[in-house]
């Protein structure tokens, strides 16, 4: 997945680009909580050597930002409906305790996730790389 943006801040081997949202972000707004802004801060490993103010294009694989889609969404969703079920089947007639065993197995889903976060910091599979300086944004 390409996409363009404008370096903000560089650092070391990384930088900041501020990007606007693609069109298949429309309606979502996950990665803002809710935000109307149109813009997006991402931190990219700079392959391209970019420097402040410069467009570049980020390039980051359909595949991985599936997969990474899959571990923040689905993983906490199958959770909360597994302690549902579970629950149902622990207490059949107070379905009180269903719902808090699925919160309860879906909260655990996320401490889970933030605690492999900076394992997925590190894998350069879930990193947007810097792959060219462009000369201008395409439209």
């Amino acid at each position: 997945m390409k996409q363009y943006g404008k370096v903000v801040e560089v650092s070391e081997h990384k930088a900041f680009v501020i990007m606007e949202k693609h069109s298949s972000c429309s309606g979502c707004n996950a990665c803002k909580l809710g935000s109307d802004s149109h813009e997006l801060r991402i931190e990219a490993i700079n392959t391209a050597g970019a420097k402040n103010d410069q467009i570049v294009e980020v390039d980051m694989e359909g595949q991985h930002v599936l997969t990474a889609a899959f571990i923040l969404y689905m993983i906490p969703l199958f959770a909360l409906l597994s302690g549902v079920v579970i629950g149902n089947f622990i207490f059949p007639t107070q379905e009180i305790f269903a719902a808090l065993m699925g919160f309860g197995l879906m909260a655990l889903s996320f401490l889970g996730i933030k605690m492999k976060d900076e394992s997925f910091k590190n894998n350069k599979k879930y990193i947007p790389v810097i792959t060219k300086i462009a000369d201008e944004k395409p439209l």
